[in-house]
């Protein structure tokens, strides 16, 4: 659902929520922490300083912190610079005039469906965000196994 860029920012904001927020993290330490490729990462971090979600400062003791407090961040806010998150909720049959009241085929299927994804989008904040599936993704050759009980 989520481009790899989105996911990216996603994690990368969700470690950075998840640091002391007195002290800037490097990208070098999100990069390895969160497996995104640093040179992705840079251009992500940068654009998210530039949307008004991170703050950065440059030189010793710089690095990036969030530019305001994780329980004001929206996902939607941190997915749609990278993101057409909300064109998921638009008709998978491709149709331009899907609505209410020329529904195509699957119409009244995907309806709550997205309905559910833009208001997870609209109402989930960053600090509502668990930090262990992100540490799980950065470590995707070292999977989890359940094990019965």
């Amino acid at each position: 659902m989520l481009s790899k860029t989105a996911q990216y920012a996603l994690r990368a904001l969700t470690h950075i929520a998840h640091q002391n927020a007195d002290q800037p993290v490097l990208a070098r330490d999100i990069a390895a922490q969160t497996g995104v490729p640093l040179q992705y990462l840079s251009q992500i971090l940068r654009e998210a300083v530039r949307t008004g979600l991170l703050e950065s400062t440059r030189g010793i003791g710089g690095g990036f912190r969030l530019a305001r407090a994780a329980s004001k961040i929206r996902l939607i806010e941190i997915l749609g610079p990278f993101d057409d998150v909300l064109g998921c909720s638009q008709c998978p049959f491709g149709q331009p005039h899907c609505s209410d009241h020329h529904p195509c085929g699957f119409h009244e299927f995907w309806k709550p469906v997205a309905a559910a994804y833009r208001q997870l989008l609209e109402n989930t904040t960053l600090a509502e965000v668990g930090s262990e599936g992100m540490a799980r993704a950065a470590r995707p050759g070292r999977a989890r196994v359940a094990r019965p009980r």
